[in-house]
């Protein structure tokens, strides 16, 4: 694969239709995508960057290496404990060989401990980096 061949995934709104697709977040598509492609770069935006950030455990403490709670959410009467993990989701972007890119001020804006919890293999991208690397690239799509 070439940087030429890759294409550039961005995603900026998080949490989109989470309640609507219980079953699947919106980067169920990514995977195929990344193989039909020949290969792909994630770039996570604004509060869609948080989907690189682990919480360690259901306590929150930690680095990102530890699994993570599924958020539930009550609705009136109902809870919806049934909402996808997009941190899931971005591990197995990771090990499917997903290049995983987030903005370094996007990352900052997340907090001071953003950075530590991290989800190894993501990279930081610095400041307009992003925007310069698309020319290298075949396609570029938004989420």
């Amino acid at each position: 694969m070439t940087d030429q061949a890759r294409w550039l995934l961005i995603m900026e709104k998080a949490y989109r239709g989470s309640i609507e697709t219980q079953f699947a977040d919106a980067l169920y598509c990514v995977p195929d995508l990344h193989r039909q492609s020949g290969g792909c770069d994630l770039a996570l935006r604004g509060p869609a960057a948080s989907y690189a950030l682990g919480t360690g455990t259901a306590l929150g403490t930690g680095t990102g290496t530890g699994t993570d709670a599924s958020p539930s959410l009550r609705i009136g009467a109902r809870t919806l404990d049934t909402l996808p993990d997009p941190r899931a989701s971005v591990r197995k972007l990771l090990a499917a060989g997903v290049t995983v890119l987030v903005e370094e001020a996007d990352l900052a804006a997340l907090g001071p401990t953003a950075t530590d919890r991290l989800l190894p293999g993501v990279r930081v991208v610095e400041g307009d980096g992003l925007a310069a690397r698309w020319p290298s690239y075949e396609q570029v799509w938004f989420l």
